[in-house]
């Protein structure tokens, strides 16, 4: 994010575990552990789930807009109260013209990533430095001259696109939510990287969605 609006993200964050309100989140978020998975501390994907966790319980679970009523800033409630309106999806990244653009996998549709975003920084070197086009599951929120990314990302496998790709044709057809797909789409992720030679078509395919069944062995 940009430092005003990552100023105000952390702010929210203070709150959320303060008593008044650290039972509601911590139900938020384990319900989001539950829907997704959970890494162990000491798993190199720990500190990216628990951001999402975070993310999810801030705006789906609508802490923002509870919590932006404490700001003491009329500006930066009016900041918080926007991020219920992050758009999420699964997003790979493209040069055009020197902009980075952010296209939506599921929603299809295509985003102009703000170049101040530290996390689009990011997205351009990895996508600078390998043929591969990182493949971002990640809240996006509108401004008035472009989009920045939430710090809930997770990067997906890029060799997983394909797979990834399938499974969201089929979501497609069975008319699942977005929220239900990408936590789907997560708990393939939490299975690919949780257990051991695991191949990428077997942890992405549409039998994991929400609805379709038992997870693989050893998914929780």
């Amino acid at each position: 994010m940009i430092p005003v609006l990552s100023a105000v993200y952390d702010a929210l964050l203070e709150r959320a575990v303060a008593p008044s309100h650290a039972a509601r989140a911590r139900s938020l978020r384990e319900a989001f552990f539950a829907r997704t998975g959970r890494f162990p501390p000491d798993h190199p994907e720990s500190g990216a789930r628990d951001a999402a966790a975070w993310e999810d319980a801030l705006v789906r679970g609508g802490l923002a807009t509870l919590l932006a009523r404490e700001l003491d800033d009329d500006a930066e409630r009016e900041t918080a109260s926007t991020f219920r309106r992050a758009q999420r999806g699964a997003f790979v990244f493209r040069r055009h013209h020197g902009a980075l653009i952010a296209e939506d996998l599921w929603s299809n549709a295509e985003f102009l990533i703000l170049p101040r975003d530290d996390v689009a920084r990011e997205v351009a070197l990895d996508a600078n430095a390998s043929g591969d086009r990182p493949l971002c599951q990640a809240r996006l929120l509108p401004g008035p001259d472009a989009c920045v990314v939430l710090p809930g990302a997770v990067f997906h496998p890029a060799d997983a696109r394909a797979a990834i790709e399938r499974t969201l044709a089929v979501a497609r057809e069975r008319r699942l939510s977005t929220d239900a797909v990408m936590d789907g789409l997560l708990k393939m992720e939490h299975t690919w990287r949780s257990l051991t030679r695991v191949k990428i078509a077997y942890a992405y395919r549409p039998e994991a969605l929400p609805g379709s069944g038992a997870p693989p062995n050893g998914a929780r």
